[in-house]
């Protein structure tokens, strides 16, 4: 029982899911007054109880699905297209980290990457369980829309998901969000690395002028078989050059971030502590996105412990801790 009810909550709209919790919430404090009568208290629970139990099943006449490789991409879809498309939007890095075992994966994100707390490591699983379960109820007769841009992760994710879809039915159009954003777009200012920083208005415009072309069975069965080579290559990172996704060192980036930081650190007196917020942030402009903020931090970590900066601070995320460039004899530059 307590596992249909769990699931029948993860289906709640977030309205619905505030509503019934604030109900929740009043009729328990109600319960530590003695003016009101407990049974018919628990009875009003019970009935929200019942209620979430038994939701009307997921809406099932959509008639596109879209699939995106970001919580982001995912938002903008919802708000930029109309209400009979349905989204489904995935949480992952794929272009960092073990891809040819599931446990090496999540062990090595746990050792490696701040966000993953307990609190957020389970919503993490929690949101990929539940985005591959919505992917494997497509009814055949319904097309898919799946989107990426130029970046490792969304390259490395749509050809994941054309692998999982590799025995289905459904006709599947690949929107390159990057490349569609330029050809219509009246600014050569702004190119998006990736399909979450476009606005939902153009994303809508981009999926109109490519909605009517599918992938040739070919186009879809060469790109399958790229995801399982991909999973067995033993990189730990993995970047998007001239069209390729390719695998490089972890420290690939290591060099122009010590850099970085050493200019951000002449902003500041030579004592002074850099918050290492800062620092990311400004190697993430000047390398154009093309590396998530996660790993960023990851490396900065890792080039404090290497000795390179003086720590200040628990670094259990990047807002949590300042660092201090070193010079070659190890004090203060």
């Amino acid at each position: 029982m307590l596992e249909d009810l769990k699931k029948n909550i993860h289906q709640l709209s977030e309205k619905d899911a505030k509503t019934c919790l604030y109900l929740t919430l009043l009729r328990l404090n109600q319960l530590t007054k003695i003016d009101f009568p407990k049974e018919e208290i628990l009875e009003e629970i019970q009935n929200i109880v019942e209620t979430i139990d038994h939701q009307p099943p997921p809406r099932t006449d959509y008639n596109t699905i879209h699939i995106a490789g970001s919580e982001s991409t995912a938002g903008s879809l919802r708000v930029g297209l109309e209400g009979n498309h349905k989204v489904i939007g995935f949480w992952e890095m794929f272009d960092i980290g073990p891809l040819w075992n599931p446990s090496a994966r999540q062990e090595w994100l746990q050792d490696h990457i701040n966000i993953f707390d307990e609190l957020l490591e389970d919503e993490f699983s929690r949101k990929f369980k539940q985005a591959t379960e919505e992917l494997n109820q497509i009814p055949p007769h319904i097309p898919v829309v799946l989107w990426t841009a130029d970046n490792a992760h969304e390259q490395i994710f749509h050809r994941y998901i054309l692998h999982h879809l590799r025995n289905s039915e459904n006709e599947v159009v690949l929107i390159n969000a990057t490349k569609v954003y330029q050809h219509l777009s009246f600014s050569n200012r702004f190119k998006p690395a990736y399909s979450g920083e476009i606005m939902p208005e153009m994303l809508k415009d981009i999926y109109e002028k490519e909605r009517r072309n599918p992938l040739s069975s070919n186009a879809r069965n060469r790109l399958s078989e790229e995801w399982l080579h991909l999973k067995q290559t033993k990189h730990l990172l993995r970047i998007w050059k001239n069209g390729e996704i390719l695998g490089v060192r972890e420290d690939y980036i290591d060099e122009e971030l010590l850099y970085c930081a050493q200019k951000v650190q002449k902003d500041f007196s030579e004592s002074e502590f850099v918050k290492a917020a800062r620092i990311i942030g400004e190697i993430y402009g000047q390398l154009e996105g093309r590396f998530n903020t996660a790993f960023l931090e990851y490396r900065l970590r890792t080039l404090v412990y290497q000795g390179f900066f003086t720590l200040k601070g628990i670094p259990k995320s990047m807002r949590h801790y300042s660092v201090r460039v070193k010079n070659r004899e190890g004090e203060n530059a």
